[in-house]
């Protein structure tokens, strides 16, 4: 096997590309910068050298240049993590092999350093040949004497040597062969005796016979012309073979003739020509990728305008039928073609969408493979699905298509559809096809900047314009500042940060003092009655009271937590002083989440809503005890007992942790739980004899009669609900309507617990005052049938732990 050296100054680099090699059994040897490897292409004497382009002390261009002076048959593979065109041609022009960008796949390295080792090898054997035929032809003469002299000897012994050597040997003389030996029949495909009786020069190539007849007639004349040379003949099936000709000027039968050595060159002669055929091709190509990389239109364009520069040229490039490039939508699910170019027609077409529903297999494959390479597309599972839709119609026979990714998303395929007899897609086929790909995909980033760049100077405008005209008061804050100081804070030891700064001032004073206010917009002058934005954007200070300092805290705490976005209210004040009541929102820019350099504030005066909703609040809560009034008062016996009930039932609430909204209403259907009693006769709420069914009947409407008259009022809680379902029980056996435990209010089983406490525990016209104990044994017995667990739970600690008591002495 060969011997390859690698040169990289890395050298996880150098090891990985080394085990590529070895795994074709080569000989592989090791290099970090370019002296080392000068010292090992002497030593070592590397079929093929792979180096980087960027090396310490000598840069891989200078290292080229010197294996081209010391060896010039070793062939130089150039890889490079930065490629550039610039780069790119001054390595080809240089004599490069190949141009490698990184990272580099394992199939792509190893396709081209074995096409360089059979570049090497070739030119070694044209070397050596070379040689060969120099020292050949240096004695010639003195071996043909020889020969002759040895042939004189002994006749026989000569002729049994020619006639049995595998090389053509042949007597040109007069325009005829009038010795030849069996090699020279089967080389030529003539018959001995046509070769004695007719013209050779009828069995060479037309185009050739003016080169074999002028150095025919020169050698017999003396004159100096080369001893070697090849031409074409022409078998009698008609077919084109190639000779290698090594010839000397003799006298036969005492006249001028030539004696000839020929063998069949033909396979080698394939050879070149397909290594040259494939150089051109790849020097075609490197030309064409070297011309799109460079051409503006591709950064600077339009998307329409780049990928029809990529398909045209891929097309004409690799004699592609048709060329398309297809992305991604955007939920995945489907790719639509940008462009499809038919160079036949020379037309774009596009907006066609494949989904993946459609081929599954073909939309796996192109994800998991950078190239999908199908000479036999109508039975490669991959394409094969495509085979009505696509195929036979448009008699495709083979694909060549290659994923784009952008940063390693997968983007988009470019897909190249050939049309006529399968084609079998070779290592530069699948190369260029990549490299198409990875140009298309580094339009698409630079398209994608281009319009990104765009939209952000438009948004900017936009921005600046709502900013301005915005009739809520707008600030643009950066509290990139603040946050490395909260989180400085945590770093050292803070674990509560909202305890800190409350027992911190100086500590919130300075996360405050860090918040820089980059602008404001003309409402904000008008809410605080600043003359000019100076006046506010020197901080915040001037505009906060004690309670906005404190709301502060809340805001530190979701900066350091790494929110992006808070609400809230506050208080500020106007710069002459007066309190203002703000609902505040602020949310980090896009772009700026993690930093916070670029917070939007904005802030609405709620005072007047704040006020009203006090007043509001205020007559509601009046009124809710003048009905709390008026139903104790029709019942002198249990006066206080909606108000003890109802406090009861919000330490419960609270104690169960219940949030705000859910604790106020059920202490406003506590305050009013019994108002459906005003519809009950007096006599019979203060009657101290057991009832009858009729009278107790009556007892039991009262919470429907409170729902009919609560379900008029618009209230922020479920209040007539709540009102309505007091007595019943988690068991169904409560009324009015039997229901059970998932079907009851939580406010309405905290209440019942709440009623029947203080019912048990007070004084009624029936029976005297049972006492608190009694009373908390009667709820912990029906705990989980009659009453909800978790509120008689709770009700139990409020009294035995929590050293709960009734504000109103209990009658």
């Amino acid at each position: 096997m060969a011997r390859i050296l690698i040169v990289d100054d890395e050298k996880s680099i150098r090891m990985t590309l080394a085990e590529f090699i070895r795994e074709d059994g080569h000989e592989v040897f090791t290099a970090s910068d370019a002296m080392q490897a000068l010292e090992l292409l002497v030593e070592k004497e590397p079929a093929v050298v792979v180096t980087d382009i960027i090396l310490p002390r000598m840069t891989g261009v200078a290292l080229l240049k010197r294996i081209s002076d010391i060896s010039p048959d070793t062939q130089v593979l150039m890889i490079t993590g930065e490629p550039t065109a610039e780069t790119a041609a001054e390595a080809v022009r240089l004599g490069a092999f190949d141009y490698l960008p990184k990272p580099i796949s394992r199939a792509d390295f190893k396709s081209s350093v074995t096409s360089a080792l059979r570049v090497t090898q070739l030119a070694q054997d044209r070397r050596r040949l070379a040689e060969e035929n120099k020292r050949y032809q240096e004695h010639l003469e003195e071996e043909v004497e020889k020969k002759a002299g040895a042939l004189r000897e002994s006749e026989e012994k000569y002729r049994a040597v020619v006639e049995n050597a595998s090389e053509a040997v042949f007597i040109a003389q007069d325009g005829v062969l009038p010795f030849a030996n069996p090699s020279t029949s089967r080389l030529s495909g003539q018959s001995l005796e046509a070769l004695r009786t007719r013209p050779f020069i009828e069995w060479v190539y037309p185009d050739d016979r003016p080169l074999v007849i002028d150095r025919y007639q020169r050698r017999l004349r003396g004159e100096d012309v080369p001893s070697e040379y090849e031409f074409r003949i022409v078998m009698p099936d008609g077919a084109i073979r190639w000779l290698e000709l090594r010839t000397v000027g003799i006298s036969w039968d005492g006249a001028p003739a030539t004696l000839n050595f020929a063998n069949d060159i033909t396979d080698r002669k394939h050879r070149e020509a397909e290594e040259e055929s494939r150089q051109e091709r790849m020097q075609q190509r490197d030309a064409t990728l070297l011309q799109l990389a460079m051409d503006s239109i591709l950064y600077q364009g339009s998307m329409q305008s780049a990928v029809q520069a990529i398909t045209e040229a891929s097309a004409q490039t690799l004699q592609i039928h048709r060329v398309g490039v297809w992305l991604y939508t955007q939920n995945k699910d489907a790719i639509e073609c940008m462009d499809l170019y038919e160079m036949d027609k020379g037309s774009h077409t596009c907006g066609m969408v494949m989904k993946r529903e459609d081929y599954p297999i073909y939309f796996q494959a192109i994800a998991e493979q950078r190239v999908l390479a199908a000479t036999d597309a109508h039975q490669d599972p991959r394409t094969s699905e495509f085979l009505e839709s696509r195929l036979e119609p448009l008699h495709i026979s083979s694909m060549l298509d290659a994923s784009v990714r952008l940063e390693g998303e997968l983007v988009g395929v470019v897909s190249h559809a050939h049309v006529g007899p399968p084609r079998a897609w070779d290592a530069s086929d699948i190369n260029f096809a990549s490299s198409i790909a990875n140009l298309l995909a580094l339009a698409l980033e630079a398209i994608n900047k281009r319009q990104a760049e765009e939209e952000r100077e438009q948004s900017e405008i936009r921005y600046r314009s709502l900013f301005e005209g915005s009739p809520i008061s707008l600030w643009q804050e950066d509290f990139s500042a603040t946050k490395a100081f909260l989180v400085d804070l945590k770093e050292n030891g803070v674990a509560d940060l909202a305890i800190h700064l409350r027992n911190h001032p100086a500590d919130l004073d300075e996360a405050i003092r860090r918040i820089r206010v980059e602008d404001v917009n003309a409402a904000t002058l008008r809410l605080h009655g600043a003359p000019s934005k100076e006046a506010v954007l020197a901080g915040l200070d001037p505009i906060l009271t004690d309670e906005s300092r404190t709301n502060f805290i809340d805001q530190m705490v979701a900066v350091a937590d790494g929110k992006t976005f808070f609400e809230g209210t506050t208080v500020d004040k106007t710069l002459d002083g007066q309190d203002l009541q703000i609902d505040l929102r602020w949310i980090a820019a896009h772009g700026y989440e993690e930093s916070l350099e670029r917070v939007l504030v904005s802030k609405v005066d709620i005072t007047a809503i704040v006020e009203a909703e006090k007043s509001l609040q205020q007559a509601l809560d009046g009124t809710i005890r003048a009905i709390g009034m008026t139903t104790e008062t029709r019942d002198p016996y249990t006066a206080g007992h909606q108000r003890r009930a109802t406090q009861l039932a919000l330490a419960i609430a609270n104690r169960l942790g219940l949030d705000e909204a859910t604790c106020e209403g059920t202490r406003v259907a506590g305050l009013m739980h019994d108002i459906g009693k005003l519809a009950v006769p007096a006599e019979i709420l203060s009657k101290p004899s057991i009832l009858s069914d009729m009278e107790m009947s009556l007892i039991q409407s009262h919470p429907q009669v409170a729902y009919d008259i609560l379900q008029t009022v618009v209230f922020p809680w479920p209040i007539a609900d709540i009102v309505l379902q007091h007595h019943e029980q988690i068991d169904g056996s409560g009324y009015p309507r039997g229901l059970h435990k998932e079907d009851i209010l939580i406010e309405a089983r905290i209440l019942a617990v709440a009623d029947t406490v203080e019912a048990m525990a007070s004084h009624r016209p029936y029976r005297p005052a049972l006492g608190i104990e009694r009373a908390l044994a009667e709820i912990s017995e029906k705990r989980g049938k009659k009453f909800d667990a978790q509120v008689v739970d709770a009700c139990l600690f409020l009294f035995r732990e929590g050293g709960f008591t009734f504000q109103d002495p209990l009658t």
